[in-house]
């Protein structure tokens, strides 16, 4: 799930972000490695390569250190 509300995000704001360099932060530690994983069920394949024209990175933030997240979640 988390991959494909990645996906959706990055598609959706497409006008914004094509073509310049973002960094995504995220709780979901395995999102990481997803993405960057050569065997995949085609499922996640078509969502990597869909991500594949965008330059960025994902990084790791703690859950416990991620306040912008859980103040959002508390509204």
């Amino acid at each position: 799930r988390e991959c494909l509300a990645l996906v959706w995000a990055i598609e959706k704001y497409h006008v914004f972000l094509y073509g310049t360099s973002f960094v995504v932060q995220t709780d979901h530690q395995p999102l990481q490695y997803l993405l960057r994983a050569k065997h995949l069920n085609s499922r996640v394949l078509r969502w990597s390569l869909a991500l594949q024209e965008y330059s960025f990175r994902v990084e790791h933030i703690r859950g416990s250190e991620n306040v912008g997240a859980d103040y959002m979640s508390r509204l």
